[in-house]
């Protein structure tokens, strides 16, 4: 079986590291119980200084927002809903609650025009939840839709409540270097077997998991005529899943990762039930194998969370 050529753009192990960085982190944050604790505060003030690190950990753990001012009441009464709520979550969530009047470079980053304002963040990307004060009830129910879509896009870490910043990540584990070494040396066969080793002895090892997404997209292009499959999706109505899944493989194998993503995310708003489910599953899929830190992932990553909301 051979390997579609390595084009400008196209995946490439060096474009995984900081993806399998990131794996390799959660890895460690990872239990026996399956459950990833993330460093972190489970309620935290937010400014211009911690704002990168916020975004960071929404990757792992599903992140909230509300901007507020002393001369907002009603901001103030929803900052405390939504801290008592969020606490109660068990650091399933977090949150960030951010002083208009103190920063004014958060304001303008996130084009508040009104408190209080209140945001989602899953991945990275921002996301509206509702605009106005709002009462516990709704509160909490706008907090399980949340939930509900950051679930969906596999990002459920548990916040641990402490301050400490994230420990330093421990060497590969010896499948997963063996596979990654054929990876290097094309031998995809290999590599499969290694990672599949690997997440027998550890299910829940994410550098495992994502170097096996990472073959099994090379296998299945390597199968396949790639002007074909690519000719055979322009004519397919978007319902057609089979026909858009091989050539969004393509699309990204090659070097065109925007294109797939973008194909993907009109066939879900086309799809429904079980044939949406499995186009869900290949974005999300996708989104590790480029890389979850990558641009077009976080732009995809917020797309697709609107559409799940």
């Amino acid at each position: 079986m051979s390997q579609p050529p390595m084009m400008p753009g196209a995946v490439d192990l060096s474009a995984l590291a900081a993806a399998k960085e990131q794996a390799r982190i959660k890895e460690q944050n990872t239990g026996a119980d399956g459950i990833q604790r993330v460093p972190g505060p489970l309620v935290r003030a937010l400014t211009k200084d911690n704002l990168k690190a916020f975004l960071e950990t929404s990757l792992q753990v599903p992140l909230v927002v509300t901007f507020h001012s002393a001369r907002s009441e009603g901001s103030l009464e929803l900052k405390t809903t939504l801290s008592n709520d969020v606490s109660g979550r068990g650091g399933a969530l977090g949150l960030g609650t951010v002083d208009i009047d103190t920063e004014r470079e958060l304001v303008a980053t996130f084009q508040i025009q009104a408190v209080p304002t209140t945001l989602a963040i899953i991945g990275g990307n921002p996301v509206p939840l509702f605009q106005g004060t709002a009462g516990p009830e709704d509160v909490a129910k706008a907090l399980d839709n949340v939930l509900a879509a950051a679930a969906q896009l596999g990002v459920t870490g548990i916040l641990n409540g402490d301050e400490d910043g994230e420990p330093a990540p421990p060497p590969l584990p010896p499948h997963v270097k063996e596979a990654q070494e054929a990876m290097d040396a094309g031998d995809l066969e290999t590599a499969k077997n290694e990672y599949t080793a690997a997440l027998k002895e550890n299910p829940g090892d994410d550098a495992s998991r994502i170097g096996l997404l990472q073959v099994e997209l090379l296998q299945r292009v390597g199968d396949a005529d790639p002007q074909e499959a690519l000719s055979a999706a322009k004519d397919a109505e978007l319902t057609d899943v089979d026909a858009h899944l091989a050539a969004a493989d393509v699309e990204v194998a090659y070097g065109r990762p925007d294109a797939g993503l973008s194909r993907l995310l009109d066939v879900i708003k086309a799809t429904a039930g079980e044939e949406r489910e499995r186009v869900r599953q290949r974005i999300v899929e996708l989104f590790d194998v480029i890389g979850p830190k990558e641009p077009l992932v976080n732009q995809a990553r917020r797309e697709l969370a609107s559409s799940l909301m």
